[in-house]
């Protein structure tokens, strides 16, 4: 019975039954029969474990994800019965296998691999763990290759790497030098690997699937915490064990305690303030597992986790309740913004919050909103930093987003957005202290405003230099004068939005251009067609910025280069009329 059994698989193979219609549940089937075979543990020759090992490894490429399970499944079972005895050789064939996998052309390739290596048992990785590590790490972050990039295989490689964490860590002696190295690396190489898996924001035509990676990685961050925890917790109890002579005084403690500890402060900073900051971003479900997650580290019977700064403000804003709608969002925003509270916590939390604030989703953008302008109204809200606003803090942390995120559009644009909302709901606005946060912006928004063709994030940065400039102070020239340069933009609607914000600033701050140019300047704003001629747009805008008393050289610059490719365009355009987009305008009758 046994050698029937042992011959099945190769007796579907040589009727190729792989083929047609049938042959992806056929290789399901298959693997699940395999998996069987190796819970019964059936005696097989060492042709046919060859051969099976061989159809797994076939199934473990398959760009069906079904497929790949089913045969991760029972690889998981099919290398301690058969192939732990072995030894070393096929142990390290195996494994450099597993590993040359993660580095295949066939993204189907690279997922399977990345699984297979998950499953090993402890025998095999304790011959190559920091190599397989190493590699699932490097294999976590997101591709340089822009044009191959593939979630599905970091996400994998994620799952993986936990997998080979737990496997190592709950069978080696946390006490001999390999279960030193393997608690450090952890620590040193593989949290910093998934802090990074964190913030993969890579998106495709399916959507947001850097999310997949997120979600993947907060897990793997979470049973990671509580590996390295649970180790700091039994090194305590047994350095004090080994003192048999005389009790160690409260200051040796301490110092045994910080010697042994793994899971320090730093780590458990980064981990709160990356979980927190996907807790207020924009997808609902990322948003409740960042939470419910912080909850079980926060909350856990099991392990308490040491080390984490503002604990307490921590358990207030997210009680130990499981009733909270933690994915609605005028539930979960009016208590995670108080998370702003902390310093350590308030910069890489604002950067996901202005996603929310600054996104396309109304709904979302409204609660979230309302939320940050409630935070900062609220007197009864202690700040850490005593003596400083809540505003001032907000401005300082706007500012380092921008500075961190530059060029970066994913997050610059909300971040805009966000800003040019507060500013209409007169956050930052005729207030005394906040001349160094205009200035800045100021000189923040030129590079990333140069050359972007972005047209919500251009109009969003003119309404900024719009409201700054209605300030009565020197940076309200020096935002002016910025204003001024996107009268000449080569996109018409932004030339047209550049002039109605120049027109509010000189209704608003009359100190700008002097008295007796304002009624001139007003009626060239009001009379020219911005929309029209760019070259007549630029003209204007040179008498604009002599009114102002500023320099020409700047705004001539662009026009200048234009102008010396300009007498052929226009000549070409003369021969006919048809080609600009005036007439077609005239023609449609608009």
């Amino acid at each position: 019975m046994q050698r029937g059994l042992s011959g099945i698989v190769p007796a579907i193979e040589k009727a190729r039954l792989y083929r047609g219609k049938g042959g992806e549940i056929m290789r399901s089937a298959v693997s699940r029969f395999i998996a069987c075979i190796s819970m019964a543990a059936i005696s097989l020759n060492e042709k046919t474990k060859r051969s099976l090992v061989e159809t797994l490894n076939e199934n473990l490429k398959h760009p069906n994800s079904q497929i790949q399970c089913a045969a991760v499944d029972a690889l998981k079972h099919f290398i301690p019965t058969y192939l732990v005895s072995a030894g070393e050789k096929i142990a390290n064939d195996v494994i450099s296998k597993y590993v040359t996998l993660l580095d295949d052309p066939n993204v189907a390739a690279r997922r399977g691999g990345a699984l297979a290596l998950g499953i090993l048992p402890y025998e095999f990785l304790l011959l190559k763990w920091m190599p397989v590590m190493s590699k699932l790490c490097s294999s976590c972050t997101i591709e340089d290759k822009a044009d191959d990039p593939d979630a599905e295989a970091r996400v994998n490689s994620v799952r993986g790497l936990i997998l080979v964490c737990e496997t190592l860590t709950s069978n080696v002696d946390q006490s001999s030098d390999i279960g030193e190295s393997v608690y450090a690396y952890i620590k040193v190489e593989v949290m910093p690997a998934l802090f990074r898996a964190l913030d993969d924001y890579a998106v495709d035509n399916r959507g947001d699937v850097g999310s997949w990676v997120r979600e993947a990685a907060m897990d793997a961050l979470e049973r990671c915490t509580f590996i390295l925890c649970k180790r700091d917790a039994v090194a305590v109890r047994a350095a004090p064990a080994a003192e048999d002579e005389s009790e160690p005084s409260d200051m040796d403690a301490n110092a045994i305690s910080t010697t042994c500890q793994l899971f320090d402060s730093a780590i458990a900073q980064g981990l709160v303030a990356g979980i927190a900051k996907q807790a207020v971003e924009k997808i609902d479900k990322i948003r409740e597992i960042a939470v419910r997650t912080l909850q079980r580290i926060l909350y856990n019977q099991e392990q308490f986790v040491p080390s984490i700064p503002y604990r307490k403000l921590l358990e207030e804003i997210i009680p130990n309740n499981s009733d909270l709608e933690w994915a609605v969002p005028t539930v979960s925003y009016p208590r995670l913004v108080k998370i702003l509270q902390a310093s350590c916590y308030s910069k890489p939390v604002l950067s996901g919050l202005v996603i929310s604030t600054g996104g396309l989703q109304e709904s979302l953008r409204k609660a979230s909103t309302s939320a940050l302008v409630g935070y900062l109204q609220d007197s009864s809200i202690n700040i850490d930093d005593k003596g400083k606003s809540r505003e001032y803090l907000l401005s300082h942390d706007i500012l380092w987003v921008l500075q961190r995120y530059q060029k970066c559009d994913r997050v610059i644009t909300p971040t805009l957005k966000t800003i040019e909302t507060l500013l209409s709901k007169q956050v930052f606005l005729n207030k005394e202290g906040h001349g160094d946060f205009y200035s800045e912006l100021v000189n923040l928004l030129g590079p990333e405003l140069k050359g972007s063709k972005d047209f919500t994030k251009l109009c969003a940065g003119l309404s900024i230099l719009g409201y700054i400039s209605s300030q009565l102070d020197g940076t309200g020239t020096k935002a002016f004068s910025q204003l001024l340069v996107f009268l000449g933009h080569r996109y018409p609607k932004i030339r047209k939005a550049a002039a109605d914000q120049v027109y509010l600033v000189l209704l608003q701050n009359d100190s700008l251009i002097s008295a007796e140019d304002m009624d001139k300047a007003q009626e060239v704003l009001a009379e020219t067609c911005w929309e029209g001629d760019v070259e007549e747009a630029r003209h204007k805008r040179s008498e604009l910025n002599a009114m102002a008393g500023f320099g020409v050289a700047t705004s001539q610059k662009s026009e200048n280069r234009q102008g010396a490719r300009a007498p052929d365009v226009r000549n070409a355009a003369s021969t006919d009329e048809n080609t600009s987009y005036s007439s077609l305008v005239e023609f449609s009758g608009y």
